[in-house]
């Protein structure tokens, strides 16, 4: 060792070969340095704790699996790692036998439900929107019938054989809504 230079404690080499002057509150600094011109660079304050960009070294998914095919540091090669197929966990006993998962009971198919027509379904859905939006403010709700007996007035308007069969029912209530708006205004 007599031929080497004492290195000063407060400096650090990266792999990248960038050399640091850490300062006391920690952070770094790299040193100015002179270009080929003869000019000099200022020198770069670098934060504690910040890692510059080049120096961060990528490992992608083979370097992983090769680090991790090594072994445990310190494990002799004499004992092999258990097979993570054998199904043995370590440190536990090994079963003579294995369990048998419980069979599942097979599902009776279930029968299906009569089904009313579409029209039908639709016709018994309305009386209950009716019924909920009784409740409401007779004020909101003429407000809402008149916009609805707008809508059929402009669905009236185009063809018959443009419409859908829903825009078509909507038609068929136009006298029930001209009627509650009737009851509403009194």
């Amino acid at each position: 060792m007599a031929g080497q230079i004492p290195r000063p404690t407060n400096v650090e080499t990266t792999n990248t070969g960038t050399t640091y002057h850490i300062q006391e509150d920690g952070s770094k600094v790299i040193a100015g340095t002179r270009r080929p011109d003869g000019t000099y660079r200022k020198p770069v304050r670098v934060r504690a704790g910040y890692t510059p960009l080049e120096e961060n070294l990528y490992k992608g998914p083979e370097v992983q699996q090769r680090a991790q095919a090594r072994g445990i540091p310190g494990l002799g090669p004499e004992t092999q790692r258990p097979s993570a197929r054998s199904g043995h966990i370590p440190g536990m006993a090994p079963d003579s036998e294995p369990k048998a998962k419980p069979k599942a009971k097979p599902k009776e198919p279930k029968e299906p439900k009569p089904q009313a027509p579409k029209a039908e379904v639709k016709a018994k859905a309305a009386p209950k929107a009716e019924a909920k939006a009784e409740p409401a403010k007779p004020e909101n709700r003429l407000r809402n019938l008149r916009k609805k007996l707008a809508e059929i007035d402009a669905l009236e308007e185009r063809a018959a054989s443009d419409l859908s069969e829903e825009q078509k029912q909507k038609i068929s209530r136009k006298d029930e809504l001209q009627k509650e708006v009737e009851d509403l205004e009194k």
